[in-house]
């Protein structure tokens, strides 16, 4: 039977898709001047970093991407021990960012970014000098930590991490605690609308709902719910499976039977605040073996790499806690010397690039679909091209929102 396309997949016209905000590889040719830079010279600096600020989180989501980090192999070690990021180091880390022109940051993590105490500082730091900022959040600390206006006032997007469409499966499946569990987060994303709001609506603000076998039933709940929120967007995106688990990928009967139609319902509930993960419905039921990459070099993770609490600079957030993916540790060496290291920086990457179908990484990865762009350019640039390519990339910067968040 011939398997249709299922709007799990965006797809793409050109450079350019449907979606403003979702949209990675319009968003390589928006930064394209640094991706001629890194193939040219193999050195450009990033046009956006993932920061975890903390490994610690205050809930327990059984489906995390970064869950393997609590996993007991790592105790003992600095991924570990190290589950907040200093303030000497942060700070530092904001430093070098200005200094090497970095254009953006996403406060991400590892575990919840608003537990470390010295976010505040940071995030007013960069958004004073230019930087723009998005997080990732569960939303059940900005009230404790003193954050709504400080969002509204310097990041360029928020999103709430919310998974479920009642109280009871929110508090289960996040093993939530009174004081952070679900009343706590509708409280807190209410309050910063109300800010944003008396703002002009100065940022996106939206809601992100994992699709799992212990979230899907609620798809269309979640939809009902945060309608009736002034929001940017409600985002669905398919649960992530961590090699380190062991897991299975689900089967293709589960995204079509299951999932697709939920998601055509919840699609008529929100309507143009409906927003899908780009990845083709068949995809997400192969094996990582079996999930073929069409490049040979991951460059979207050499514009975008990760910075974890423990202070290592990995290649991505899916390499995240692995040693071997790391360029160097901030409590060792600055972010500018770590990232000007370019022998070193390929020297990691060989272990990933020279491994058949990047068998180590994770199957439906974040640099997955900006590779796919980046590879394009890098098999066909010469003078001609890459004189249109930069001449096409401010036209690009303002057709879609947010183009330094690859």
């Amino acid at each position: 039977m011939k398997i249709q396309q299922h709007i799990f997949w965006t797809g793409y016209q050109n450079k350019m898709t449907k979606s403003k905000i979702f949209n990675p590889q319009a968003k390589i040719y928006a930064n394209v001047d640094r991706v001629i830079q890194h193939i040219e010279t193999g050195y450009a600096p990033p046009v956006l970093v993932e920061v975890d600020p903390s490994n610690a989180c205050n809930h327990s989501c059984n489906f995390c991407l970064s869950a393997y980090i609590h996993f007991a192999k790592y105790k003992g070690t600095e991924t570990f021990s190290r589950a907040m990021m200093s303030r000497e180091v942060l700070m530092q880390l904001c430093e070098d960012f200005v200094n090497m022109g970095v254009r953006a940051v996403n406060w991400t993590g590892g575990g919840e970014p608003t537990l470390n105490r010295h976010l505040k500082e940071a995030i007013e730091y960069c958004g004073s000098h230019g930087i723009k900022m998005g997080i990732f959040t569960n939303g059940s600390l900005l009230d404790k930590r003193d954050l709504f206006e400080t969002m509204v006032d310097h990041m360029t997007w928020v999103r709430f991490s919310i998974d479920a469409g009642t109280k009871e499966t929110y508090n289960d499946v996040r093993i939530a605690k009174k004081g952070q569990d679900w009343d706590k987060m509708l409280s807190n994303l209410g309050r910063l609308v109300e800010v944003n709001n008396s703002k002009g609506k100065k940022i996106d603000i939206g809601v992100g709902y994992v699709v799992s076998p212990d979230t899907y039933k609620e798809i269309v709940d979640f939809a009902k719910v945060f309608k009736e929120f002034d929001l940017t967007y409600c985002q669905y995106k398919p649960e992530i499976i961590i090699r380190e688990k062991g897991g299975q990928q689900r089967s293709l009967e589960f995204w079509r039977d299951e999932v697709q139609p939920r998601l055509d319902e919840a699609k008529e509930i929100l309507g143009d605040k409906f927003q899908v993960n780009g990845y083709k419905l068949e995809d997400l039921a192969l094996d990582r073996e079996k999930f073929g990459r069409d490049y040979k070099r991951c460059i979207g993770s050499q514009i975008s790499p990760c910075v974890g609490a423990d202070g290592h600079v990995y290649v991505c957030t899916n390499h995240r806690g692995w040693k071997q993916y790391s360029y160097g540790n901030l409590y060792d060496t600055s972010f500018q010397d770590i990232w000007t290291d370019i022998t070193k920086r390929q020297r990691v990457m060989n272990q990933i690039e020279n491994v058949e179908c990047f068998k180590n990484c994770t199957k439906l990865c974040k640099p997955h679909e900006s590779n796919k762009a980046a590879w394009s350019i890098y098999k066909t640039l010469d003078d001609k091209k890459k004189e249109k390519l930069l001449q096409e990339q401010k036209q690009i910067r303002k057709e879609i929102k947010h183009p330094d968040f690859i």
